[in-house]
């Protein structure tokens, strides 16, 4: 089978930077703790907690002498100035499109403008996100921007690893909403990069899968992409899960593969899925040839 892998897919630079930032404090010997899951993939976090690190959800759970690394999805306000107040040691490895984002907020916090954020309520970079400003109004549905109350002027901020064309369909709607819209097209470079990769080989491909963790906002997001394009699309979080029978009956006699990886998708996991499909109908290959 051939297989082709999307032109930008995994890593990204702010997981790089996080994974290197942690793996440069283990080597000096450091206890960490990680204010929240580091990244949203199991697999590199296993490989995490066997070098002693751990997931901490409160400050007070950080011992003497351990160092807190920030999470890449950021933290809130009430948090950050808490740091700032005391003197347990950290280190930033929060994304910084992430905190730029932060930025924007406070500063039309601090304009008194109304503020609509696009994203899921529930992950950790909008729950931060929101903190940074008195009053944000969090979207995630073209409902729940038609539902919107009109104003005279709204600014429009989007996650950070938000479904690009979903995000131009609510701000169409948005712009009927207000008299004057300012829109900060915050999604990140990378998450544009791998979805406009992801849905141009998804369309050249017999089958798609899409590789990173379930709870990975930015690879649910080429999932659903993909599978827009093909509908013989699959997610898994490891290449393991392409030894199940079920899967291989459905793709063995299939000529040509994609793989996708959301951006804390370890490089290792790409190239044993890529190995795993290659395996698959090399005879019926020669006979096409």
């Amino acid at each position: 089978m051939k297989v082709f892998t999307a032109e930008k897919a995994g890593f990204c630079f702010g997981v790089e930077r996080a994974l290197t930032l942690i793996n440069g404090l283990h080597r000096k010997g450091k206890t960490i703790r990680t204010f929240g899951p580091l990244i949203h993939n199991n697999a590199v976090l296993k490989t995490l907690g066997k070098k002693g690190v751990r997931s901490i959800s409160s400050l007070k759970e950080v011992g003497r002498g351990e160092t807190l690394v920030l999470r890449t999805h950021g933290i809130s306000r009430r948090i950050e100035d808490q740091l700032k107040k005391d003197t347990v040691p950290y280190v930033d490895a929060t994304c910084p499109l992430v905190k730029k984002t932060h930025q924007i907020i406070e500063k039309l916090d601090r304009q008194k403008t109304r503020i609509v954020l696009i994203g899921d309520p529930s992950h950790p970079e909008i729950v931060a996100s929101k903190s940074y400003a008195g009053r944000v109004t969090v979207i995630n549905s073209v409902k729940e921007a038609m539902g919107l109350l009109s104003s005279r002027k709204i600014s429009v901020i989007a996650q950070t690893t938000l479904d690009l064309e979903f995000f131009k369909k609510v701000v169409s709607i948005l712009l009927e909403k207000a008299e004057s819209v300012d829109i900060y097209n915050t999604v990140c470079a990378a998450t544009k990069e791998r979805q406009k990769a992801t849905q141009k080989l998804a369309g050249e491909v017999d089958f798609m899968v899409v590789i990173g963790g379930k709870n990975s906002s930015n690879t649910l997001k080429l999932y659903r992409i993909a599978k827009r394009r093909n509908p013989r699309t699959y997610h898994i979080e490891t290449h393991r899960e392409l030894s199940n029978p079920a899967f291989i009956k459905r793709i063995r006699n299939f000529l040509t593969a994609g793989i996708t990886a959301g951006a804390s998708t370890p490089p290792q996991e790409i190239a044993q899925a890529r190995k795993f499909l290659q395996r698959f109908n090399r005879d019926k290959e020669m006979t096409h040839a």
